[in-house]
C-alpha cells in the first residue's frame, strides 16, 4: 500500500465495532489499525469494511482527479480489550499488507452521545455509510437504526434481569426472556456501544417463568426462557440493556434490564453461571470462549514502561547467572528468598520484580532495612503495574546482567545449588537450549520432573501440559545414568537459558494470562530453533507451587485464565504436535 498522505479525524465505539472517519489519497484501502495508550498497552484490528465517499476538499488540496478519498472504517473493537478507548489521549497507527507503517498520529476516541431523539448528524452519518455492509449481523444493524433513531424502551414484566457482573471492561449478564429461545433477540446497551444476538445468548429452561406465563394466559412456546451473555466492552456509562425481538426485520422492543447495584454478581458466579450455560455440563467450546471470554479477561499487555531500578548490592565482578524472581502477593516469602541467597553457585546475581503493586512499599522497605545483610550482588525492580507474568520476567531479562537467566518462581527453595552447575554447563557445551529441574514437594513427592504434552478431553481435545508423576515419589537415578536428560518441556517455575538465546527466541509470550503455558510455548520455539530441552534430575530443588496465583482470583477465574491459555497455545502449536 502506498499511502502519500491520510488522516483519522473522528472515531465512536458502536454495537462491538470501531467506526473511524478520515481520508486517504492512497489508492488502496488501509489494512490494519493499531492503537497504543500512553502507558503503552496496545491492540491492533484488520480492516472489515472501508466505504470511500467524496472528499474534494482533501482531493482539491492534493490535486487528485478522484475525489472518493473519505472513508468510513469499520473494525473489531475485542482486540482493544482492556485500552481505556473513549476519554484517553490514544496513538493511532495503520499498517499496509506487509506490516509496514504507513500511517501515525495522536488520536482520541469519542463516545457516542445518545439523546431523546437518537444519535446527533455530527456522529451519525459515518454509520449510516457502514451499517448496511457486512461490518454488523443483519438483527444488530436493524437494533442499532433503532437505537440511532431514538429507539428506547422500559422496564416490563415480560423481561427479567437477575444478575449482572462486571468483567474486565464487559459485563456478563443474567436473566429470562419470556420465550427466549423461540425469538430471534438481540441486546443493546443504552449507550449503543456494544450488542449481543442470536446463538451468542445462551438459552435455559426456567420452568417458574413458564408456569407464571400460563397463569396470566400467555402463549408458552418453549421451556428456555432463561438468558445469559457477554457484552465484551462497555461504557461504564451504560444503565440500561435493551432487549429487543426481530420480528421479520422489525426491532420491536421487549423491554429495558436496569444495571442495578442490588443485582451485582460475583465474578466467580458469573464465570461459574456462563460455563454451565454454555458448556452443557463440560466447558464451552474454544470457539464460544475466544468469543465470549477472552475480550473480559485478557488486558492488553503493556511494555513496561514504567519500573524503577534500585541497586541494593552491586556486583564486584561480571556475574555469569542472573537469577530472576518476580514477586506477587506472598511478601513473607523474601524472608526465605533472601536467605536461600547462599546456596546459588558463586557469580550469581538476583534481580527481584515486584509487580505487584499492593505489595511495593512493603518490599521495598523491607529489602532496604536489610540492605547491609545482604551480600550477594541484588536488584529491586519496583513495576508502574501489575504486568503478569511474562513482561515481569522480561524486565527482569532487561535489568539482569550475566550471559545465563535463571527464571525462578518466589515459591522455589533451594537446598543444593549443584544442579544449577549442571545446567550452566549443559547450556555451555550447547547440548540444550532450556534446562529446567527436577522439583520436589515438601514431602519429598514430584511436583515437577518435565513436562509433557497431550490431548485432554476436558478442553476439547486440545494439547494441554502434564506433570508426569506428579505428588509420587521420585524414580531413582541409575548410578550410571545421565545426570540430564531431554524432556519436551519444563516448566517455568525454575528454567535457565543463555540470553543471547531467550532474547532470539523473542521471551515469554505475553500474549499469555497471568502465567499458564509461556513456559510451554517458550519450549516449544526453542525445540523449532533447533534447540532441545532438557532436565537436570538432581535433588535439592522444592516447589510449593502457586503460592501466589491463590491470590489472583477464584476457581473458576484461574480455570478460565488457564482453558484461554491452553486455547492460545494449540493455536500457534496444535499442528506441529499432532504430526
Amino acid at each position: 500500500m502506498t499511502v502519500e498522505t491520510m488522516f483519522i479525524d473522528s472515531g465512536v465505539v458502536v454495537a462491538g465495532k470501531i467506526v473511524l472517519t478520515g481520508w486517504t489519497v492512497g489508492e488502496d484501502d488501509p489494512v490494519t489499525f493499531r492503537l497504543e495508550t500512553s502507558d503503552g498497552r496496545v491492540g491492533e484490528a484488520g480492516v472489515e469494511c472501508c466505504v470511500r465517499f467524496d472528499r474534494a476538499d482533501v482531493a482539491e488540496l492534493y490535486g487528485h482527479a478522484a475525489i472518493d478519498v473519505g472513508c468510513a472504517i469499520g473494525i473489531a473493537v475485542e482486540p482493544f480489550a482492556g485500552l481505556d478507548l473513549v476519554g484517553a489521549t490514544l496513538t493511532l497507527t495503520v499498517l499496509d499488507a506487509a506490516g509496514d507503517i504507513v500511517h501515525a498520529q495522536a488520536f482520541a476516541m469519542a463516545r457516542l452521545v445518545v439523546g431523546p431523539d437518537g444519535v446527533a448528524a455530527d456522529q451519525r452519518w459515518p454509520i449510516d455509510l457502514v451499517i448496511g455492509g457486512a461490518l454488523f449481523a443483519p438483527a444488530v444493524a436493524r437494533a442499532l437504526q433503532w437505537g440511532l433513531d431514538g429507539g428506547c424502551a422500559v422496564e416490563t414484566p415480560h423481561i427479567f434481569l437477575d444478575s449482572w457482573a462486571r468483567v474486565g471492561g464487559g459485563v456478563i449478564v443474567s436473566g429470562w426472556i419470556e420465550n427466549a429461545a423461540t425469538r430471534q433477540l438481540v441486546v443493546l446497551t443504552d449507550t449503543l456501544d456494544a450488542a449481543r444476538a442470536g446463538s451468542d445468548l445462551a438459552t435455559f429452561d426456567r420452568p417458574d417463568v413458564a408456569d407464571a406465563m400460563r397463569r396470566r394466559g400467555a402463549a408458552v412456546e418453549t421451556s428456555h426462557h432463561g438468558f445469559l451473555t457477554t457484552l465484551p466492552l462497555v461504557d461504564r456509562e451504560s444503565a440500561r440493556l435493551f432487549v429487543l425481538a426481530d420480528d421479520g426485520g422489525r426491532m420491536r422492543p421487549l423491554g429495558a434490564l436496569a444495571l442495578a447495584a442490588d443485582r451485582i454478581d460475583s465474578v466467580e458466579n458469573a464465570l461459574n453461571n456462563f460455563t454451565t450455560h454454555f458448556g452443557g455440563g463440560a466447558l464451552p467450546s474454544p470457539a464460544v470462549m475466544v468469543r465470549h471470554v477472552r475480550p473480559l479477561l485478557t488486558g492488553q499487555s503493556a511494555p513496561a514502561v514504567t519500573h524503577e531500578v534500585l541497586r541494593l548490592r552491586e556486583p564486584t565482578a561480571p556475574p555469569r547467572l542472573s537469577v530472576i524472581v518476580p514477586l506477587y502477593a506472598r511478601p513473607f516469602l523474601l524472608r526465605a528468598i533472601l536467605a536461600n541467597q547462599a546456596a546459588y553457585p558463586a557469580g550469581t546475581e538476583f534481580i527481584y520484580v515486584s509487580d505487584d503493586p499492593r505489595q511495593h512499599l512493603v518490599v521495598r522497605n523491607y529489602l532496604i532495612d536489610r540492605r547491609g545483610l545482604i551480600d550477594r550482588p541484588t536488584t529491586l525492580v519496583i513495576n508502574g503495574g501489575n504486568y503478569g507474568f511474562s513482561v515481569a520476567n522480561a524486565i527482569g531479562a532487561r535489568v539482569a546482567t550475566a550471559p545465563l537467566l535463571l527464571f525462578q518462581n518466589s515459591d522455589v527453595w533451594i537446598e543444593d545449588g549443584q544442579a544449577l552447575t549442571v545446567a550452566a554447563a549443559e547450556l555451555d557445551q550447547g547440548r540444550f537450549g532450556i534446562v529446567g529441574f527436577r522439583l520436589l514437594y515438601e514431602d519429598d513427592t514430584l511436583q515437577h520432573d518435565g513436562m509433557v504434552l497431550r490431548r485432554g478431553r476436558h478442553v476439547h481435545d486440545l494439547f494441554a501440559a502434564e506433570h508426569l508423576g506428579k505428588g509420587l515419589p521420585p524414580e531413582p537415578i541409575a548410578a550410571d545414568a545421565a545426570m540430564t536428560i531431554g524432556v519436551p518441556a519444563v516448566t517455568g517455575a525454575m528454567m535457565m537459558i543463555a540470553r543471547d538465546w531467550y532474547d532470539a527466541l523473542g521471551g515469554f509470550d505475553p500474549g499469555y494470562v497471568r502465567g499458564d503455558f509461556e513456559d510451554a510455548d517458550l519450549c516449544l520455539r526453542s525445540v523449532a530453533g533447533g534447540r532441545p530441552v532438557g532436565l537436570v534430575r538432581t535433588g535439592g530443588m522444592r516447589h510449593l507451587e502457586r503460592q501466589s496465583l491463590v491470590h489472583s482470583g477464584g476457581d473458576a477465574l484461574r480455570s478460565a485464565i488457564t482453558y484461554l491459555n491452553c486455547i492460545r497455545f494449540n493455536a500457534r502449536w496444535h499442528e506441529d504436535l499432532a504430526a
